[in-house]
């Protein structure tokens, strides 16, 4: 789920952090794109480049005549949108999986190496809260958990290297304390039910796309989905 730090009341102890870790603003090039600032309609990918026609005479060929098979050209923007998409959707996944089970270091090395900057850097203090105070996240049996990608990826201007997307996640997941209550079931710390709106970032880094940041464009809480807007 969503990590709440972009609320002024947000207390470590109990977020339940895992996958997105949302932030008031990312770095990108050098520069701060902040949290309320206007994003420039993203660029498309480069143009596939143009081969000059030749001057040189026809060839007459004395094979028999075939019919062409039309070729399949996958649009650019779309092929950038799934990539983004798919990665974000793997490293939502592998957070949730290490805010499971943080004394596991294999899944919270994989949750990590999904993830670049800030957003790293909270998850990893986040696993080591879970640790530190016998926490962790359990599926909710009454409002399944959902992260729903509301706009394709694209680009953002001018950068090659960042992309953004907007989500809609519902966190119904248990805060829990392992092992803490009646007859060593887990003691729920935090049961609310958050729908939230926001947008995330990701870097490309070696080809695959990283969660960086993002932020928080609206919330609803005890709500289990996100109004239409």
């Amino acid at each position: 789920p969503l990590e709440d730090v972009v609320r002024n009341d947000y207390d470590p102890a109990m977020t339940r952090a895992g996958n997105v870790l949302i932030v008031l603003a990312v770095a990108i090039g050098g520069g701060t794109l902040a949290a309320c600032a206007s994003k420039a309609e993203a660029p498309g990918l480069s143009s596939v480049e143009t081969v000059a026609p030749t001057t040189d005479p026809p060839v007459t060929s004395t094979l028999p005549s075939t019919t062409a098979v039309p070729t399949t050209t996958i649009d650019p923007a779309t092929g950038l949108a799934a990539a983004v998409e798919a990665d974000f959707l793997e490293a939502d996944r592998l957070g949730r999986e290490a805010s499971q089970d943080p004394f596991n270091a294999e899944k919270e090395q994989a949750a990590l190496d999904r993830r670049v900057g800030v957003s790293q850097e909270k998850l990893r203090a986040s696993l080591a809260d879970y640790r530190a105070r016998n926490y962790a996240l359990r599926p909710n049996p009454d409002v399944p958990a959902s992260v729903t990608v509301e706009k394709a990826a694209a680009l953002i201007a001018p950068s090659e290297v960042v992309a953004e997307l907007q989500i809609c996640e519902v966190n119904s997941w248990l805060l829990v304390e392992v092992g803490a209550g009646p007859n060593g079931t887990d003691a729920i710390v935090n049961p609310d039910v958050i729908a939230s709106r926001s947008t995330v970032f990701l870097r490309n880094v070696d080809g695959q796309w990283k969660v960086e940041g993002g932020n928080e464009i609206a919330r609803w809480e005890g709500a289990a989905e996100c109004p239409a807007g």
